[in-house]
């Protein structure tokens, strides 16, 4: 896949994931500098939220504006991922009150690789393209945007508009569980 990185043709490094398949697992830092996973099925619906640096004015309107957005919605699991270094982040998160969202660090760019939005090239090579994945309890993409031009905004209101139908829907329960029950 191919992005512009301020009007230049960037490559997007990794498989590019398509809506209605199964959401790669993906190991992320969180900012206690311990490992977790992100991705697949669990518990609540996720949003992960792609930032290609929170230090560009852009990112952090994004990261604000999003935590605003996703208060109150239960059974939601926000996830911002970036790249930036794990002192700038922590310092991040409390100065501008991330509260509604999670804040982790892509160290090995396992989740970038993974979700098909590792720039590859240019000034912002290793960093993550600007993208928006929800990912419903069953472990399935169920909205995606990667943002074709990275210093735009991702559409907001479409993201949410997605993850509160997802969130109106009753559980199916996971195929992967019931294959014994066959």
């Amino acid at each position: 896949m191919q992005i512009t990185v301020h009007k230049t043709p960037t490559e997007l490094l990794g498989k590019e994931l398509l809506v209605g398949k199964e959401a790669p697992a993906a190991r992320i830092t969180k900012l206690d500098n311990t490992k977790n996973v992100i991705g697949m099925i669990a518990p609540n619906l996720q949003l992960l939220i792609a930032i290609p640096s929170l230090k560009t004015e852009v990112c952090s309107l994004g990261a604000k504006k999003f935590n605003e957005m996703v208060k109150g919605i239960r059974k939601l699991s926000t996830i911002m991922i970036t790249t930036d270094d794990l002192e700038f982040v922590k310092n991040y998160q409390e100065t501008e009150c991330i509260d509604a969202a999670e804040l982790v660090i892509d160290e090995e760019r396992q989740f970038a690789k993974k979700f098909g939005i590792l720039i590859g090239e240019g000034k912002l090579k290793d960093r993550l393209a600007r993208a928006v994945f929800v990912i419903d309890r069953e472990g399935f993409i169920a909205y995606k945007e990667v943002v074709s031009e990275v210093t735009d905004e991702v559409d907001y209101d479409a993201c949410i508009e997605a993850i509160k139908t997802l969130a109106a829907e009753k559980q199916k329960g996971h195929t992967h569980e019931n294959w014994m029950s066959v």
